[in-house]
């Protein structure tokens, strides 16, 4: 992010929900400088023993990071976090996924990828299986990182949970 070289891009403000008292729509705006991400990774083209090292060595540890941003992320800066599997036009699952998540800053989800126990547990099994295939490997995977204005944002919503998106913040 170029901007990142010359603004640290820190929050400005907190989350603040508003509830509509007629539609019962309630509307999230998050601080500025929100950091979203989106992670995904596509094993569409591995086959035998490299599809088995991923999914039973890479998969489990990514899914287990995921479920702890999921329920626990906000004490790391993660406002909320959903783990995807893509589906097809049929709804029947793809061999594509993707972790969505937002958070209070750059800087938390900087943090949490540099030295908390789930993401270096991730980076370790990744790294494991990419130094065993090498070149040769076949798995894709991306990143996706923006950080948003403030005013240019805003989450709404009807009859969720309290623990819904960005709900669980406010």
């Amino acid at each position: 992010m170029p901007q990142g070289q010359t603004d640290r891009l820190e929050p400005t403000g907190e989350p603040v929900a508003e509830t509509d008292p007629a539609s019962g729509v309630i509307t999230v705006r998050p601080p500025g400088n929100l950091c979203l991400i989106r992670s995904g990774q596509e094993w569409t083209e591995t086959e035998g023993d490299e599809r088995a090292l991923y999914l039973g060595d890479v998969e489990p540890v990514l899914r287990a990071g995921m479920d702890f941003l999921r329920d626990d992320g906000l004490a790391v800066g993660c406002y909320a976090n959903r783990y995807v599997r893509v589906t097809d036009e049929t709804g029947a699952e793809t061999d594509k996924s993707f972790g969505l998540s937002g958070w209070h800053s750059p800087a938390d989800l900087e943090a949490w990828a540099e030295s908390h126990p789930t993401h270096v547990a991730i980076f370790r099994a990744a790294m494991k299986y990419l130094s065993t295939l090498g070149p040769a490997a076949n798995l894709r995977l991306y990143h996706e990182v923006t950080v948003i204005d403030a005013g240019r944002q805003e989450f709404r919503y009807l009859g969720c949970h309290d623990r819904t998106g960005l709900l669980r913040a406010v």
